[in-house]
């Protein structure tokens, strides 16, 4: 029986190519939407699953609450981190990091030095982290050597990178060019995809040894580099044990400790909690999966479409088939059989696209995120088994009892069961959701890529063009050196700035903390935010002072220069009464006069709202320099800053990066988004048009008299074209007006989230409607075209 479905199915197909390769072409493009899709989302699902005990991991956050905000952060401090795997039973283990940014790390000696910076995957990290998590060793376990300073554990990669080696327990790393550091092990890679992707893991003691001011053991040290991480005995309650640290909070921070809530996140919330540094929210990916959906069902419309539409074709071998003693049955697995060989083609074609896409999706999201390994995976081939289930049922169930139904007596006269196969009104609704799923897609296209170009072209209070920022030696400079290497550099007129500061004004900057006004009694009850540069921190970022002046060189932390936002949050609206104040800030414990009030600038993102800052110079903390480029010969005038860094730090790692691309990095998730967003927007299009060509196709040869006959008659191609086409336009319109409001809601909903976005305005929503349109219109013309050109005698024949 098997045997002669499959004949029967090879023989069908080869007289309708037209109709296989249509119906091949759309499943297989809809199917390669849905995978990429579901390899996006086991991406970020799959995060850090793979570490052992996973469900009784969690990370200790902090909310730190005053009377008008609460901030979030992962901050913490060593002795916290220390209690909590000391003072509390139900818990098994405390693994803590700090993580250290730009770490030069050199091996070797002489013409054989090697030396990197290794921008953010060094942390300090005490023994119970390496045993906490998933750390594969190749040779002995050395965990147990990361309680004692001048320890290093570095991952395969990083052995190779400066040893060309695995193998290099006992060998020798430098820290900062000063520290020497002992390898104890070496750890396989971090197992991808993971939010701990770290490579050097120096042992906590080193910190005391880097940072001789660093305070080990006081609780207030608090730092957004800092994260603790605990593993909670078995049977253990999470929120008890939460509710402990909380109660014990006395002991940590004295009498402020109802501003400090800890809390345990697990390790499942992690990746998706973007209060706590999370990578992406979960409704974003459960939208994602909507549209996965969406993309097969699109397709599977199209071979219903064309299914019903060309099953008027085969009356009377459905008629004779029964007449002969076939059943319904028989029937009906007979049409499965074609739709299943149709989708197990298509299936196979899908992957040979998502092959073709994943070089072309990571250029577009600029990133590594796709690869091939990830079309090996076990979960891609169950899905991908679903999904041929999936379209097989939603694409051949209908077509298969509709066909298996057919009236002999009316098949054989060529008539069928046309009450229902013939119901043009099935058809147009099924091209109508097609294209409203299509036209929504449109609509998020456009508002995603005007949102991102907003954040790009935003005006946000300074200029950032043209600056870069190079990382400075861990070791503090002396004065004479910092002057030198600026005076050096203002030499060349394709330089016109150079600043010593701890960040750009812009950046992902933590620091910040309560401050005290004008003498008053009481702190402030909202949080201020710092930004430390030196004398030409302002004008190296063209930042523009209301009122007042700027600090000068022998002023550090007793000159502050403030922003709008903490003037109106100090209830003042002249910048010239901000003058002459009294500010004493509580992070720092500077105190000093205010000199200046500068024009707004945004302290972050611009999904998040401008908050009070004050800038003022702090030589201790100052970790870059800045230098405005003068010039269009970025390259030329990049040579000339490097020879000069080489001048003063000959054993240092020129390193640069454009402040524009630090601040581009904010929206990363938005362009990955925008990008993925926009291919299923061209996919769902793409099926859309499949679909109507198909269709088409089969009304046009279903009325090829009639259209000799008006031909005839003196009917134009144009008045042909535009009496096929306006059924056509009609839908357009129709699915228009469905997709509009339902994509008014999903892009409102997603705008909400930024302090500053874009309005939505109705001409978005025409420019998607008349993409659509002309798209729709060119598909029908174009067949429509073509068959009107046909001589009308030839036409007229037709039987």
């Amino acid at each position: 029986m098997f045997r002669n479905y499959l004949k029967t199915t090879l023989r069908n197909l080869r007289n309708n190519r037209a109709y296989a390769i249509l119906n091949i072409l759309g499943l297989s493009i809809g199917m390669s939407g849905a995978i990429l899709i579901f390899l996006f989302l086991q991406h970020h699902r799959s995060t850090d699953r793979h570490q052992p005990h996973f469900d009784r991991v969690y990370r200790v956050v902090l909310d730190l609450i005053l009377d008008e905000v609460i901030e979030h952060g992962t901050d913490s401090s060593v002795p916290f981190a220390a209690s909590l795997g000391q003072n509390y039973p139900q818990i098994e283990k405390a693994g803590f990091i700090r993580k250290q940014p730009n770490a030069t790390l050199s091996a070797g000696t002489g013409a054989e030095i090697k030396r990197f910076i290794e921008k953010d995957n060094v942390v300090f990290a005490n023994s119970e982290f390496m045993e906490m998590f998933a750390f594969e060793w190749l040779g002995i376990d050395a965990s147990a050597l990361m309680k004692e300073p001048y320890w290093v554990v570095i991952s395969e990669k990083i052995a190779r990178k400066y040893f060309g080696s695995s193998d290099v327990t006992g060998r020798m790393l430098t820290l900062s060019n000063t520290h020497q550091l002992k390898i104890a092990g070496v750890v396989k890679d971090p197992v991808a995809p993971t939010d701990l992707a770290f490579d050097v893991f120096l042992s906590l003691p080193t910190l005391k040894r880097v940072e001789p001011s660093y305070e080990m053991d006081n609780f207030g040290w608090l730092s957004a580099r800092n994260t603790s991480f605990v593993r909670l005995k078995e049977g253990v309650s999470a929120r008890q044990t939460e509710e402990l640290i909380r109660n014990n909070g006395e002991h940590y921070y004295g009498e402020i400790a109802k501003h400090y809530h800890h809390k345990l996140q697990p390790m499942s919330e992690v990746h998706f909690d973007e209060r706590y540094g999370g990578k992406i929210r979960k409704p974003i990916l459960w939208i994602l999966a909507a549209v996965g959906i969406f993309l097969v069902l699109i397709a599977c419309i199209n071979f219903v479409n064309l299914s019903t539409a060309q099953a008027l074709k085969r009356t009377k071998e459905i008629g004779l088939r029964k007449v002969l003693g076939g059943t319904r049955g028989q029937l009906f697995w007979q049409f499965i059989s074609e739709t299943t060989l149709l989708t197990m083609v298509s299936a196979v074609l899908a992957l040979w696209w998502v092959v073709m896409l994943l070089p072309v999706l990571n250029d577009w999201m600029y990133t590594h995120l796709f690869h091939i390994g990830m079309l090996f995976q076990i979960p891609l081939f169950v899905f991908w088994m679903v999904a041929i289930l999936f379209v097989v049922f939603c694409a051949g169930f209908y077509p298969a009892v509709i066909v298996s139904g057919f009236n002999p007596i009316g098949a054989l006269k060529g008539r069928g069961y046309t009450r229902k196969t013939g119901e043009i009104g099935l058809r147009r609704s099924l091209i109508a959701v097609q294209l409203i799923i299509a036209q929504v897609l449109t609509i998020c296209t456009f508002v995603l890529i005007l949102q991102l170009k907003y954040f790009k072209n935003a005006d946000l209070g300074f200029d950032q063009k043209a600056v870069i920022t190079i990382p400075l030696p861990a070791i503090n400079p002396a004065p004479s050196l910092k002057n030198g290497i600026k005076n050096s550099l203002l030499q060349y007129p394709d330089i016109s700035s150079v600043t010593y500061q701890y960040a750009a004004p812009t950046s992902s900057m933590g620091y910040g903390g309560s401050v005290r006004f004008d003498n008053r009694l009481d702190w402030e009850k909202f949080i201020i935010r710092e930004r430390f540069g030196d004398e030409d921190y302002l004008t190296t970022y063209k930042m523009s002072l209301l009122a007042g002046r700027n600090f000068t060189a022998r002023e550090p932390d007793t000159a502050f220069i403030v922003n709008e936002e903490l003037m109106h949050k100090l209830g003042i609206s002249d910048p010239e009464e901000m003058l002459g104040r009294q500010l004493e800030d509580g992070n720092t414990s500077a105190k000093g006069e205010i000199v200046g009030v500068v024009k707004q600038f945004h302290l972050k993102s611009l999904q998040e709202p401008v908050e009070p800052c004050v800038v003022f110079a702090h030589p201790r903390l100052y970790k870059e320099l800045a230098i405005r480029l003068n010039t269009n010969d970025f390259s030329r005038t990049l040579g000339v800053v490097r020879e000069v860094w080489k001048e003063f730090y000959p054993n240092e790692v020129f390193s640069y990066e454009f402040v524009d691309d630090q601040i581009a990095g904010f929206y990363e998730k938005e362009a990955q988004l925008t990008a993925l967003i926009r291919v299923f927007a061209v996919v769902a299009i793409l099926i859309c048009c499949l679909g109507l060509y198909g269709m088409v196709s089969f009304i046009l040869t279903q009325r090829t008299k009639e259209i000799g006959i008006r031909k005839v008659l003196g009917a134009g191609v144009s008045s042909i074209v535009f009496l096929f086409g306006k059924e056509f336009m009609m839908i357009v319109m129709i699915a228009f007006v469905v997709a509009v409001p339902v994509a008014w809601y999903a892009m409102s909903s997603w705008l909400n989230d930024f302090a500053y976005r874009i309005d939505l305005s109705w001409w978005m929503f025409a420019a998607a409607g008349i993409v659509a349109l002309i798209i729709v219109m060119f598909t029908v013309s174009f067949q429509v075209t073509k068959a009107a050109l046909v001589n009308p005698v030839r036409s007229i024949r037709v039987e």
